[in-house]
C-alpha cells in the first residue's frame, strides 16, 4: 500500500469519526441541559403544585359538605325493675345518617386574603424556577466557553508543536549538508519534545472540559461532541442607566423578593382579620333507622280480675286488679326518624390575652424587615452591576489589545522564521519569538473567554438570560 493510499484511508477514518460524533451548538447545549437538569424538573413540579392549589376552594370560599353515617349494634340481657321495660334479651341496631353543609358567610376577609396568598405563591414558584434556570444556563454557557477555550489552546499547542517539528527536520537536513552540528539538532529536539508534552497535557485538559460539560448536561460522561460555535467576541456596548433600570424591574432575585414582601403584607392582613367576627351557616338533614328484637308481652284472652289484697286486712273489702291475660312473644320492631336543620353561628373573640394584637404587630415588623431586605438587595445588586459593568468594559479593551498583540506575534513569527532560514537569526532568538507567539495566542483566547463570561454575568444581573434563550418556565 502506497503512502497516498494510507493517507486517504486515514482521512476517511477521521471523517467517519467526525460524522459519528454529535454536533453541539451552545443553544442546543442549553436546551439539553434544561431538559435533563434535575433541579429544573423539580422546580417545574413545584409550579404544578402551586398552580393546582391556586383556586377558591383551597382558599376556603366554597362550602364544606360532609356525610356522616353511624351504625350501632347492642345485645342486652334485662331483668328490669321498671315494669314498663322489656325483660329478657334485647337485640337492637340502628343506622344514623347526617348530611351537613357549612358556609362561611364572613370571616374578616380571610378567604380573599388566602386567595391572594395562593396567587403570590404561584408567582413565587415561577420565580424560583426562573432563578434555577438562570443558574443552569449560566453554568452551561461558561462550561461550553471553557471547552471552546481549551480547544483553541489545544490548537495553539498543536501549531507550536508542528512548527518545532518542522524546524527540527530543517536542522537535521542542515546537519546532513554540513550547515549544522549535533548541538543544534539536540536543541531543536528538546524544544520539540517540550512542545509535544505541552500539547498532550492540553489535550487531556480539553477532554476533561468536555466531561464537565457532559456532567452539566446530565449526559453520559464519555459522550463526545463537535462544538460548532467558536470562541469569538462581538464587541457590544451597554448603557449603564438602561441596564440599571432593567435590573430594577427584571432581576430574578429582586422580583422574588418583591413577591416575598407581598406575602408578608398579606400575612399582616390575615392577622388583622382575627379582629373581625366570623359568621357561618350550617344547613343539613339527618335521619335514622332503628330495629329492636325482644320478648314483648301480648294479650291472649279476656280480662281477669285478681285479688291483690284487703283493706285493713278485712276480707269483706278486697282490693282487686283487672288485667288481660298476657304471654311473652319474641318479635322485631322497626322505626325511623328524619329531620332538617339550619343554624347560624357567630364567633367573636373578645379577649385572648392580647395574642391578636401581638400577632398583628409582629406581622408589621416582619413586613418592615422585608422592606429593609429589599433595600439591601437593591444596594448589593447595584454594586454588583457597577463592578461587572466596569469589568466588562475593561475586558473588552483587554481583548482588543490581546487580538492586536496576537496579530503582531503571528507576523513576527513568520518574519523571524524567514530570517532564521536565511541565517540572520539564531535558533535561540527564534525560540523566543515562538514562545512569544504562543503566549500571545493563549492570552488572546483567555481574554475572549473572560469578556464572554463577564457579558453573561452582566445579562444575568439584568434578568435577560432566560429571555435571551427563551427559557422562562411555563405550565406543562
Amino acid at each position: 500500500m502506497t503512502m497516498r493510499s494510507i493517507f486517504v484511508a486515514l482521512l476517511l477514518v477521521l471523517s467517519l469519526m467526525a460524522i459519528a460524533q454529535e454536533q453541539l451548538s451552545l443553544a442546543r447545549a442549553i436546551e439539553l441541559g434544561l431538559q435533563n437538569n434535575l433541579d429544573v424538573q423539580i422546580q417545574k413540579l413545584e409550579i404544578d403544585i402551586a398552580d393546582r392549589n391556586n383556586n377558591w376552594g383551597q382558599a376556603g370560599a366554597l362550602p364544606a359538605i360532609n356525610l356522616n353515617v353511624n351504625q350501632n349494634n347492642s345485645v342486652t340481657e334485662r331483668k328490669p325493675a321498671n315494669p314498663f321495660a322489656v325483660p329478657g334479651r334485647n337485640i337492637s341496631d340502628n343506622v344514623n345518617g347526617q348530611l351537613d353543609v357549612q358556609f362561611v358567610l364572613f370571616d374578616g376577609f380571610f378567604i380573599r386574603l388566602s386567595k391572594r396568598r395562593l396567587e403570590q405563591l404561584e408567582q413565587l414558584s415561577y420565580g424560583n424556577a426562573t432563578l434555577v434556570i438562570e443558574q443552569v444556563i449560566q453554568s452551561i454557557i461558561l462550561s461550553y466557553y471553557q471547552s471552546l477555550l481549551e480547544r483553541e489552546r489545544t490548537l495553539v499547542r498543536k501549531r507550536v508543536m508542528d512548527f518545532s517539528h518542522e524546524r527540527l527536520e530543517y536542522v537535521k537536513l542542515r546537519k546532513e549538508l554540513g550547515g549544522a552540528i549535533t548541538f543544534d539538532v539536540l536543541q531543536e529536539q528538546n524544544n520539540y519534545l517540550t512542545d509535544s508534552t505541552n500539547y498532550l497535557l492540553q489535550q487531556q485538559v480539553y477532554v476533561n472540559s468536555l466531561r464537565n460539560l457532559n456532567l452539566l448536561l446530565n449526559e453520559p460522561i464519555t459522550k463526545e461532541y463537535i462544538l460548532t460555535d467558536s470562541l469569538q467576541f462581538i464587541d457590544e456596548t451597554y448603557d449603564l442607566a438602561t441596564m440599571t433600570a432593567k435590573m430594577s424591574s427584571t432581576n430574578t432575585n429582586l422580583r422574588n423578593q418583591y413577591i416575598n414582601q407581598e406575602l408578608l403584607r398579606i400575612a399582616t392582613g390575615s392577622a388583622l382579620s382575627d379582629r373581625y367576627p366570623t359568621i357561618s351557616l350550617n344547613v343539613g338533614a339527618n335521619g335514622s333507622l332503628d330495629r329492636l328484637n325482644a320478648n314483648f308481652g301480648s294479650n291472649t284472652g279476656p280480662l281477669v280480675t285478681n285479688t291483690v289484697g284487703y283493706v285493713n286486712g278485712d276480707p269483706a273489702f278486697p282490693v282487686t286488679n283487672t288485667v288481660p291475660s298476657r304471654i311473652l312473644v319474641n318479635q322485631t320492631n322497626d322505626g325511623y326518624a328524619y329531620g332538617a336543620y339550619g343554624n347560624f353561628t357567630l364567633r367573636y373573640t373578645l379577649f385572648n390575652g392580647g395574642q391578636i394584637h401581638r400577632n398583628v404587630e409582629n406581622a408589621r415588623v416582619r413586613e418592615r424587615m422585608a422592606q429593609l431586605s429589599v433595600d439591601q438587595l437593591k444596594l448589593s445588586l447595584q454594586n454588583d452591576l457597577l463592578i461587572t459593568y466596569d469589568n466588562y468594559n475593561l475586558l473588552r479593551q483587554l481583548a482588543q489589545i490581546a487580538r492586536i498583540k496576537l496579530q503582531a506575534a503571528e507576523l513576527n513569527l513568520s518574519l523571524a522564521n524567514e530570517r532564521y532560514k536565511n541565517g540572520a537569526l539564531s535558533a535561540i532568538d527564534l525560540r523566543i519569538v515562538q514562545e512569544n507567539y504562543q503566549n500571545a495566542a493563549l492570552e488572546n483566547y483567555l481574554a475572549v473567554f473572560s469578556v464572554l463570561a463577564s457579558r453573561t454575568d452582566l445579562v444575568r444581573l439584568t434578568g435577560g438570560l432566560v429571555d435571551e434563550y427563551n427559557a422562562r418556565p411555563g405550565k406543562e
